[in-house]
C-alpha cells in the first residue's frame, strides 16, 4: 500500500522552482514520487539534475512560455497532474510612492501568470488533476509597505477561488497556499534580517517560517489524499493572522 501523500506516478511542473519556496516544493513532490519539471527564469539546470528534476527555462510573464512549459512536461513526461505556480517578484512600496508600472510588473508574474497556468493547465490535465497557486497573507490581510504586491496577490485567491468553482467538475482542483514571513533569498534580499526579528514578535510560534513548511503544505494539495480540498486559501505563517501576540502586547506595555 502506498504511504500517505504518495505521488508516484505524477507529473508536476513548479514556477520558481531555481530557489526559495519553490526549491523546497521541487525537491520534495520529487521525494514523494512525482515527475517534476522546474521553471525559472534563472538558469537551474544543474541543481534540478542533482534533484532529479528536469529543468526548462520559463518567463512566467509570457503566456506563451507557460503554455511552451506545459507543452514540455505532457511531450516528456505524457501527461499533466500537478501544477505549482510559484513564481513571484516582491518589493516593499508604500502606497503614497506606488508606481502603476511597477504594479503592472507584479501583476504580469505574480497574478496574470497563475491565470495563465490555470488556464493552460486545465487543456491538458484529467479528472484528479491539482493546481497549487502561491498567494500570501498579504493577499488576505493588509500588510504595512506590501500595497502593490498584496493586491497582485490578492487576485491570486481571486482566481483560484473562481477557477475551483468552474474546473470543480472536471475533477480538477485549485487551491492557494498563503505564506507569511518565511526565510527565502528573495525575503533576504528584500527585508534583511528584519522579517526574522519581526517574527520572533509577530508569530505566536516566535520564529520565522522555513521554505520546506510551505513546500508541506503543497504536497498535501498535490495529493489524492487532499481530493475533497479545492478552493481554498491556507495561511501557513505561524499564527501571524490569528491575533495579537503576547510579545507584541509587552511591547506596547513597555514590559
Amino acid at each position: 500500500m502506498a504511504g500517505f501523500f504518495d505521488l508516484s506516478g505524477k507529473v508536476a511542473v513548479v514556477t520558481g522552482g531555481a530557489s526559495g519556496i519553490g526549491a523546497a516544493i521541487a525537491q520534495r513532490l520529487r521525494k514523494a514520487g512525482a515527475a517534476v519539471v522546474i521553471a525559472d527564469l534563472t538558469d537551474a539546470a544543474a541543481q534540478a539534475a542533482e534533484w532529479d528534476c528536469d529543468f526548462r527555462r520559463t518567463d512566467v510573464s509570457q503566456e506563451a512560455e507557460i503554455a511552451a512549459l506545459l507543452d514540455h512536461a505532457v511531450e516528456k513526461h505524457g501527461r499533466l497532474d500537478i501544477l505549482v505556480s510559484n513564481a513571484a517578484v516582491a518589493n516593499v512600496h508604500e502606497i503614497a510612492s506606488a508606481d502603476l508600472a511597477r504594479a503592472e510588473r507584479y501583476f504580469q508574474v505574480n497574478s496574470l501568470s497563475a491565470l495563465s497556468g490555470i488556464r493552460e493547465a486545465a487543456k491538458r490535465m484529467e479528472a484528479g488533476g491539482s493546481i497549487i497557486n502561491t498567494a500570501s497573507l498579504s493577499g488576505i490581510r493588509g500588510t504595512p509597505g506590501w500595497g502593490e504586491y498584496a493586491m497582485s496577490k490578492a487576485a491570486v485567491v481571486a482566481a483560484t477561488q473562481t477557477a475551483a468553482i468552474e474546473l470543480g467538475p472536471r475533477g480538477i482542483r485549485v487551491n492557494a497556499v498563503c505564506p507569511g514571513g518565511v526565510r527565502t533569498p528573495l525575503a533576504v534580499a528584500v527585508n534583511g534580517d528584519a522579517l526574522d526579528k519581526a517574527m520572533k514578535v509577530l508569530s505566536p510560534l516566535g520564529r520565522i517560517g522555513e521554505p520546506d513548511e510551505i513546500a508541506a503544505m503543497v504536497h498535501f494539495l498535490a495529493s489524492d489524499d487532499a481530493s475533497y480540498v479545492t478552493g481554498q486559501a491556507y495561511l501557513v505563517d505561524g499564527g501571524w493572522s490569528i491575533g495579537t501576540t503576547v510579545a507584541t502586547i509587552g511591547l506596547a506595555l513597555g514590559q
